[in-house]
């Protein structure tokens, strides 16, 4: 029996979504961090682990029936790390396809339109499709990029407070809302010192909270991300402003929205057909489907 398996993985976590030939889908299951490029082996165990469990849940409603899956794997940081040969050897499964977070979200958003997709998590990343060529943007991780992600905007909101501990910036509630939260200057660099891309992106909510109550400094961390979220999109935009655009992760749509509010969008805005997720899945059973029509 096919079945069809699509797994979204990135720096927060990762889940798995599996389906039937018949159309019927399992619950979604979820696994531990699976950045790839920034912890490797640990992204491995942990993809490893929940593909694991959703064949072992796809099994258990097929009974005795033979499986046969088609896996489709969407990860962060895999493309730019090339890492990609790594994660199918360590996976012995005779289908299994490795593609990059942007590739399943665009699959996810437009399937096989054209149109262009931000996604801003825990990382960011943008690309468009059209005519069936992708153009992708960013997602080089926090190091030297993923500009406007949650962990992009914790740590800026670190900065600024420091910045501003030196009276070089502007303070205000975030800043003292940051103190309040590391209790001093050496728990504030001791976090930084050990600071994984999620730990973070756990800090963006906070900064969110405070842009609500119209704190400066929280609203210019936001401010000068949307600014580099709006060239990205008139980069790809490139002689097709018409092109429409719409935003997943988990801050992609908050971003996307304060874009518009202050009047930088000239662009088509849709809501997306589905997930990433939901884009890993819709592949598979395209590589499904055309398996099969080679087998017949």
């Amino acid at each position: 029996m096919r079945v069809c398996v699509g797994l979204d993985g990135g720096g927060t976590g990762c889940r798995a979504l599996v389906a039937f030939e018949d159309g019927l889908r399992l619950p979604v299951q979820t696994g531990g961090a699976a950045n790839v490029s920034t912890d490797p082996d640990s992204a491995i165990a942990a993809i490893a682990d929940l593909l694991a469990r959703a064949m072992a849940a796809a099994q258990a409603h097929a009974g005795a029936t033979r499986l046969e899956p088609e896996i489709v794997l969407g990860l962060a940081g895999v493309v730019e790390s090339g890492l990609g040969p790594r994660v199918r050897a360590a996976l012995r499964y005779p289908r299994l396809s490795v593609l990059g977070d942007i590739e399943i979200a665009l699959a996810g958003a437009f399937e096989d339109m054209d149109g262009l997709v931000m996604v801003v998590g825990t990382g960011s990343v943008l690309a468009c499709q059209r005519g069936g060529q992708m153009q992708r943007l960013g997602g080089y991780g926090l190091g030297l990029g993923d500009e406007a992600s949650g962990a992009w905007i914790g740590r800026a909101a670190l900065r600024q407070s420091l910045l501003a501990r030196d009276g070089l910036a502007t303070d205000g509630p975030l800043a003292a809302a940051l103190w309040q939260h590391f209790g001093s200057l050496a728990a504030m660099i001791e976090f930084a010192a050990t600071a994984r891309p999620a730990d973070y992106a756990a800090l963006a909510p906070v900064v969110l909270e405070h842009d609500h109550a119209h704190c400066p400094v929280a609203g210019a961390v936001l401010d000068a991300g949307c600014g580099y979220l709006r060239a990205a999109i008139a980069r790809l935009q490139a002689g097709a402003h018409d092109m429409p655009v719409a935003a997943l992760g988990g801050l992609g749509p908050v971003l996307l929205a304060r874009i518009i509010a202050q009047g930088g969008a000239a662009f088509p805005v849709v809501r997306p057909k589905g997930s990433a997720l939901e884009g890993a899945l819709w592949l598979a059973r395209r590589r499904c489907d055309m398996g099969q029509e080679g087998r017949t």
